[in-house]
C-alpha cells in the first residue's frame, strides 16, 4: 500500500482525537470532525477517498440519514461504510442509525484488536475482491501452533469456520502444514490446515494486519465445526448494530 487509508471519525472532540491516535498505529490516516459541516469540510479537501468512517454513538446530528446521505454523495463506488463507535445506543437510536444504513458496531470497551479488525472488515466492502465464504470475527483464543519447525504460541487474530489468522513473531512459510490447538465451547481441539499467506517484518503483504500468518483448515470434524460455528455467531452479535 504506497499511502495509507483514510478513515474519517465523526464525534466530539477529545473522543475523536483519542481514536485517531489509535487508528494512526494501525496504519491508517485519519481526518476528525465535530459535526456534518466540519466532516463535508474534510471531505472536501482531501484527495483521498473516504471509504469508511466512525460515528460516535453519543453524536447528537439532526437527522442522521439525511447527514449519511450527504456525506455519502462524495463518496467513491461502494459508498462509505458507517461503523458506530462508544456506549451501547438506546433502541431509537440503534433504529435511526440502521435505518442511515449503519450495520457494524463497536461498544466501549474495545481492544485495539477489535478496532483493527472492524475498519479493515468495512474497508473490504465494495472492493473488487472475492466474497468471503465464511463469516470471521474476531478472536481472544489463544493457540499452540505445530509446524515442521517445532511449536509456537500464538494469539487468534480472527477466525471463521474455515480458517484463521494467527498473530505470532515466528510466521510458517506460504504453503507449510500447520496444526493449530484451540479450546473452544466443548473443549480442546486440533484442526489440520495449511499457510495461505504471511506478514513477516521486512515484507508485510498487508500492513494493516500485524504480523502473523492466515491459516486455512483441512475437513473440519463435525464437533470441531459445531463448536467454531458456535463460538463465530457469539462473537459476531458484538459487532453488529
Amino acid at each position: 500500500m504506497s499511502e495509507r487509508e483514510l478513515v474519517l471519525i465523526l464525534g466530539p472532540e477529545e473522543r475523536t482525537r483519542i481514536l485517531a491516535g489509535r487508528v494512526l498505529l494501525m496504519n491508517y490516516r485519519s481526518t476528525r470532525a465535530e459535526d456534518l459541516e466540519g466532516a463535508l469540510r474534510a471531505q472536501n479537501a482531501t484527495p483521498l477517498s473516504i471509504r469508511t468512517a466512525l460515528i460516535s454513538t453519543d453524536h447528537r446530528l439532526p437527522d442522521v440519514r439525511q447527514a449519511l446521505r450527504d456525506l455519502a454523495d462524495g463518496a467513491p463506488r461502494g459508498g462509505i461504510q458507517w461503523i458506530a463507535y462508544g456506549r451501547r445506543p438506546e433502541p431509537d437510536q440503534v433504529a435511526a442509525l440502521r435505518e442511515a444504513g449503519v450495520s457494524l458496531a463497536l461498544f466501549e470497551p474495545f481492544t485495539d484488536e477489535e478496532l483493527r479488525f472492524v475498519i479493515n472488515e468495512a474497508h473490504h466492502v465494495g472492493r473488487d475482491e472475492p466474497p468471503r465464504i465464511e463469516e470471521r470475527v474476531p478472536s481472544n483464543l489463544r493457540a499452540r501452533v505445530v509446524t515442521k519447525t517445532g511449536e509456537r504460541a500464538a494469539l487468534v487474530y480472527n477466525i471463521s469456520a474455515g480458517g484463521a489468522y494467527l498473530v505470532t513473531p515466528r510466521p510458517a512459510l506460504r504453503g507449510g502444514p500447520v496444526e493449530v490447538f484451540l479450546t473452544l465451547p466443548g473443549g480442546e481441539t486440533v484442526l489440520h490446515g495449511r499457510v495461505m499467506w504471511n506478514n513477516v517484518p521486512g515484507n508485510l503483504r498487508r500492513p494493516n494486519a500485524p504480523v502473523g500468518m492466515g491459516v486455512r483448515f483441512d475437513e473440519v470434524p463435525p464437533d470441531a465445526l459445531a463448536g467454531l460455528l458456535t463460538y463465530v455467531e457469539e462473537r459476531a452479535r458484538a459487532y453488529r448494530l
